[in-house]
């Protein structure tokens, strides 16, 4: 068995290598197995660096994981490099500013190499975005603007990821919000609307701890999709609470006001190009095409802990492992 440790180092605020590069070689002390830390040098280098290694013929038969040391969108890059790879796996070491996918994975210590060095290989669903492979979620609207606004103030002193997010929204929320759409869920027919956001999730967390797809589970073979209709300023400001919390999912008041669904796939199309977000990469684009690829990613996850740092999910979809 083969490590790579795929280290952004522009994730969070500092050089995560600094601290991880110490940790890794006091974990591989008197193992048999080798590593291998890999920096990447711009956007995309992680998928075509991972592709490289699967595909090189002096890996043959080998198992090889791994590990995307960054945020989500690292995670998003690796795991599209391995995925037409069999023996290959991904690990996620929360390194950036946004590391929303591992929390649908209570009780696991995805900090520590030792335990990512004994956890288990898991099939994990991904979603295929406009072209795009997704581990956690995709995203359309306010929502997405919020996270292309981001980076106006994540590098600011003292703060945090969340407080970001927090930041982009008060800033995104006095401009322009909703778009005409036509939406079609798996085959059914097409709905015509006004949303000023759409979810389509495969995990259930983004924007450091905002619920937005509070049923989703990466295991079942299905997206959940979160709309939700134009509405006023007043309104919006009115739930937005719930909203974090995952509570549109089972408030009677919000259901009525917010379409929650599963599907297999979706398209969309808008009257003009709007901000799309895919695990936290943003774009234009005037269309969605989605859909899920039910256990496409062997995912590497730690043991779980003997203690609960939180409270599970009780809105889960199903079991999980």
């Amino acid at each position: 068995m083969k490590h790579f440790f795929i280290i952004n180092p522009v994730a969070g605020k500092a050089d995560p290598a600094r601290e991880m590069v110490p940790k890794i070689a006091a974990a591989f002390a008197g193992r048999q197995d080798s590593y291998v830390v890999y920096t990447t040098k711009a956007p995309r280098d992680a998928v075509e660096y991972v592709r490289r290694q699967c595909g090189d013929p002096a890996h043959t038969g080998r198992e090889l994981r791994f590990y995307a040391c960054g945020g989500d969108g690292t995670a998003r890059e690796v795991a599209s490099g391995i995925l037409d790879f069999p023996r290959a796996s991904v690990g996620l070491f929360p390194c950036g500013s946004g590391n929303d996918f591992i929390r649908s994975f209570p009780h696991r210590d995805f900090t520590s190499v030792p335990a990512q060095l004994a956890g288990e290989v898991v099939r994990a669903d991904a979603i295929r975005f406009n072209g795009m492979v997704c581990l956690n979620l995709c995203n359309a609207g306010l929502d997405a603007d919020v996270a292309s606004n981001m980076p106006r103030f994540k590098r600011l002193p003292g703060v945090s990821g969340s407080g970001a997010y927090n930041l982009s929204i008060v800033y995104t929320f006095f401009h322009k919000l909703g778009c005409r759409s036509r939406i079609v869920l798996d085959d059914g027919p097409v709905v015509e609307t006004n949303a000023i956001l759409t979810v389509m999730g495969n995990g259930q967390f983004y924007g450091g701890n905002y619920r937005g797809a509070p049923a989703a589970d990466p295991f079942d073979g299905l997206m959940d999709v979160c709309m939700v209709p134009r509405i006023s300023r007043p309104m919006i400001l009115k739930i937005i609470g719930k909203y974090k919390k995952g509570l549109h999912f089972v408030d009677p008041d919000l259901k009525r006001l917010i379409t929650y669904a599963r599907c297999r796939k979706i398209s969309i199309r808008y009257d003009s190009p709007i901000t799309l977000c895919a695990d936290g990469e943003c774009f234009q684009d005037d269309h969605i095409d989605a859909e899920v690829l039910p256990g496409a990613v062997r995912l590497l996850l730690p043991p779980r802990l003997g203690a609960a740092l939180w409270e599970e999910p009780v809105l889960a979809g199903s079991a999980r492992p």
